[in-house]
């Protein structure tokens, strides 16, 4: 019980110490207010600086003089500085506008790039910068069972806008290729690419096609390799994995051995099964993506050579009649002058020009004489 009653008087003296602390600091804060507010009441009628309404301004002599001189000298500075700066803002807007274009399409090609090797990772399958390269695929038969495990060749796409149009490309990102590694990219065919990142892929690609000298001179290279024309284009040397007998032949089966641009220059890649994966069948017997050529059937499609040499030329166009009957779906490459690869931009931009080749016209007729021999 004194245990107790000690605590409650100290309970009750800190309660009361804590009480006037407060009506104090309460009090405190008010008085300093009001004090505050008395000493900052300006006196009645005075003031530190005169109003500027209460000031006297220039005479009618000032006004109409200096006043006068000063503003009229200052507007016509100031028109002389707008007569001058307009033209050359002027003069300098195209700069200007150029600049801006060629900041906006490094930025596509910056945002492409970002796709094709970290987002997409369309360089595991076809390269760094497009150089081509292999990817492991499971092979499956009509009724999804698995077959075997391979390595198939991805093209190389430093070339690709030289043998397909930008629309033709953007069909295959859209829809990918079926029956091989390369799956649908674009929104429009199931993938995870809007149309805004497979242009920013394109204009990637743009950027690193090899300049036409460059790609020719590189399969020239290849075919003194492989083959060696005679002047009736006839192979003179022997390849030690297999000999090819023409200059056809060979174009035809390019990179088979040795993988040059994992066979993008190659017609067999599509018209040979299993040729993409190292395990070619009957060479122009038909394949993944080309029809069969063997048994004369590239003769009853085209009468001529002459027809078939314009076709191999320039590819199909989609929805466009060719040959006997022939509808193009737009996947058969342009290997010599293909029009619709490069618009006048584009070509501006990159260096390149609307009649640069995969193929030059003699290779073309090799390879149809090849073809029309099978």
């Amino acid at each position: 019980m004194p245990v107790l009653a000690n605590h409650a008087v100290l309970a009750t003296a800190a309660s009361a110490i804590g009480g006037v602390i407060a009506v104090v600091l309460i009090g405190g804060f008010f008085i300093a207010v009001v004090a505050n507010m008395r000493k900052g009441r300006a006196e009645v009628g005075s003031e530190l600086e005169l109003a500027a309404n209460r000031k006297p301004y220039l005479s009618d002599e000032e006004l109409e003089g200096s006043k006068l001189d000063r503003t009229l000298g200052f507007g016509l500075v100031l028109l002389i500085v707008i007569a001058v700066a307009l033209p050359i803002y002027w003069l300098a807007e195209p700069g200007r506008q150029s600049g801006a274009v060629e900041q906006f399409d490094k930025e596509f090609v910056s945002r492409g790039q970002t796709i094709y090797d970290v987002k997409a990772k369309c360089s595991d399958c076809h390269g760094p910068k497009g150089v081509g390269g292999v990817k492991d695929y499971t092979l499956l038969n009509a009724n999804g069972d698995f077959v075997k495990q391979v390595s198939w060749k991805a093209p190389a796409l430093n070339t690709v806008l030289y043998r397909y149009s930008k629309d033709e490309v953007k069909y295959v990102l859209n829809f990918g290729r079926q029956n091989t590694p390369m799956p649908a990219w674009g929104a429009l065919g199931g993938g995870p690419l809007t149309e805004q990142q497979l242009d920013n892929v394109i204009a990637y690609l743009y950027s690193i096609q090899l300049p036409a000298t460059d790609s020719q001179d590189a399969l020239q290279k290849e075919i003194d390799t492989v083959c060696r024309p005679d002047a009736n284009n006839n192979c003179t040397i022997d390849d030690p994995q297999g000999h090819w007998k023409t200059l056809g032949e060979a174009l035809f089966n390019m990179g088979e051995f040795d993988g040059f641009a994992a066979g993008a220059y190659s017609c067999a890649r599509c018209h040979t099964a299993g040729w993409s994966y190292g395990d070619p069948q009957v060479a122009g017997g038909g394949g993944q993506l080309g029809f069969n050529l063997t048994n004369g059937s590239e003769r009853r499609q085209f009468e001529t050579a002459d027809q078939q040499q314009v076709f191999v030329s320039l590819g199909s166009e989609l929805g466009k009649p060719y040959g006997h009957g022939g509808i193009g779906d737009g996947q058969m490459p342009g290997f010599g002058v293909n029009p619709t690869a490069l618009i006048p931009k584009d070509a501006a931009a990159t260096g390149m020009n609307p009649a640069q080749t995969m193929y030059t016209q003699d290779q073309i007729d090799a390879v149809v004489a090849y073809e029309r021999s099978l």
